[in-house]
């Protein structure tokens, strides 16, 4: 049951990380070390519970409608009254540029929120559910920034180091300096270390004094944020700091019930 399992999870993980068209059995034996046979007998008892489907034409397989379904749920509960939300839409509104949420949890960080506005005709890949890489993500470092030393270490030394662009580091001495910095600025900063021609800038949101389990994020294309660094840090942190206002507000109230 347990190396079952093991498989499990494993496979749902490669699938959930794939591209929108799906991913190959091929490519999914490789990434898990499962035969094709046992993928096989296990996609298809997955797809008679909705967890995966396959596309009939590429054969390739995504997260199904009872996946997702157990994920919207995990993540309403998140932030059960949508308070984080309406900050991620004003500050995408403000900036003209997509904004989006995301939150530390179990060694894991990962997408709750995002907003496109509608006069931007292009849709960046931050998807909510997307799990953030701690390398390649200013979203991650700039949460990473408050956490302590342990847990950052421990975070780097799970985390496969992957150069997903040339800009990508990969070096944890390298990493924990970038951290520390982000710590002391209050602002990440990643320029095509995630994916080539995009830059984003994330501030953390505080919900007591120095302590941040999530983030605040603008993505687009990075000559624009090279030349706008400065106007769009000073937005992200004027709604980031009215957010922390009120989250603290909202964790003050509810420790007197």
């Amino acid at each position: 049951m347990i190396e079952w399992m093991d498989r499990f999870v494993k496979l749902m993980d490669q699938i959930s990380d794939c591209p929108a068209a799906g991913i190959g059995i091929a490519e999914l034996s490789r990434q898990t070390l499962i035969s094709k046979g046992t993928l096989h007998r296990m996609l298809q008892s997955m797809m008679g519970y909705q967890l995966v489907v396959q596309d009939p034409e590429s054969k390739k397989y995504m997260l199904g409608p009872k996946a997702m379904a157990w994920g919207s749920t995990f993540l309403q509960n998140r932030d059960p009254v949508g308070l984080l939300a309406q900050y991620c839409k004003q500050v995408g509104e403000e900036t003209g540029l997509y904004a989006f949420i995301c939150r530390f949890q179990s060694d894991e960080i990962f997408c709750t929120h995002t907003h496109q506005p509608s006069s931007i005709g292009n849709s960046f890949f931050v998807h909510v559910g997307q799990r953030m890489p701690v390398h390649a993500a200013a979203a991650a470092q700039i949460i990473l920034a408050f956490q302590s030393d342990e847990v950052i270490d421990r975070l780097l030394n799970k985390e496969k180091l992957d150069a997903l662009t040339p800009f990508t580091l990969t070096d944890t001495h390298d990493l924990r300096r970038k951290i520390h910095e982000a710590r002391r600025v209050r602002v990440a900063y990643c320029e095509q270390e995630l994916e080539l021609g995009t830059a984003a800038l994330s501030v953390p949101i505080f919900h007591s004094n120095d302590q941040a389990l999530i983030s605040m994020s603008l993505v687009g294309e990075y000559h624009y944020f090279d030349t706008n660094k400065e106007k769009l840090i000073r937005a992200l942190q004027r709604v980031a700091e009215q957010a922390s206002d009120h989250l603290s507000s909202m964790q003050a109230l509810s420790s007197l019930f």
